[in-house]
């Protein structure tokens, strides 16, 4: 499923629609590698979206989103699979049920190719919580897109300070990309297991390479620290080049609910 950056998460939103409208009643999603090519890397680098100048000695270090000398995003390699299936084809093969999705949105507004729309972000996430009912004041944990670009990482707070308001100052951000480097295409299911394991173990991954704290940032980034937080709802953002956004709401899993 095409969807830029935000593929996986494009995916995902596929597979849930088609369970959710019985089509069938499991899907496994896959994120693959993807394969860079030095063609691919340097128009990137010529969009902006990618800088090599102050960390080439340093490259454990160059990933940094919030940073205040963040240059671009790092590419990486990486995938993920994502097993989704409707309650009650779990229980009948009596699977180990990780996690609850709630809900996909997404939404193209061919703001720019590189450059990121905040007003189209937060209608995305708006969109996203009309769908699945859920106030914004239950949200407690963000597993942001946060790909360490001067323009996104600002972008993507300042949506989510549009749709929370006040409640944006008690949210859990965080970067996985500061750990794992952007994977692209698969980075929203990679991210998506990751959160999830943060969701069942009670414990948030840090953002790390945080040495000097942009002055904009005046949220909540876990900046180099692992938070012991027991989480109930995630939300994991992922943006793509052209105006691509797509968003997925993410819950505990409760067998008391049931």
């Amino acid at each position: 499923m095409g969807g830029a950056c935000a593929s996986g998460n494009v995916a995902l939103r596929n597979a849930f629609d088609e369970i959710r409208h019985h089509d069938c009643e499991m899907m496994m999603v896959v994120g693959p590698v993807l394969q860079f090519s030095a063609m691919g890397v340097q128009s990137m680098a010529l969009m902006g979206a990618i800088s090599f100048t102050r960390f080439n000695d340093r490259p454990a270090e160059a990933s940094r989103p919030f940073d205040a000398d963040r240059e671009g995003f790092i590419p990486a390699h990486g995938a993920g699979a994502i097993v989704l299936e409707n309650l009650d084809h779990a229980l009948r093969r009596n699977a180990r049920i990780h996690a609850e999705l709630l809900g996909v949105a997404a939404m193209a507004d061919a703001c720019h190719l590189p450059n990121p729309s905040m007003e189209g972000q937060a209608r995305t996430i708006l969109r996203l919580l009309r769908q699945t009912g859920v106030p914004p004041e239950k949200i407690d944990f963000v597993s942001g897109h946060a790909t360490s670009t001067p323009l996104g990482d600002i972008s993507e707070l300042m949506a989510i300070k549009k749709v929370f308001g006040d409640h944006a100052r008690k949210l859990k951000i965080n970067a996985p990309k500061s750990m794992l480097g952007h994977t692209c295409w698969s980075a929203p299911l990679v991210e998506t297991v990751a959160s999830v394991m943060q969701l069942k173990h009670k414990k948030l991954h840090p953002s790390i390479n945080i040495e000097n704290l942009d002055p904009d940032v005046d949220l909540d980034v876990c900046a180099n620290r692992a938070v012991d937080h027991e989480a109930h709802y995630i939300l994991k953002n992922s943006f793509g080049f052209g105006g691509i956004s797509c968003c997925s709401l993410i819950k505990r899993f409760d067998e008391n609910e049931l």
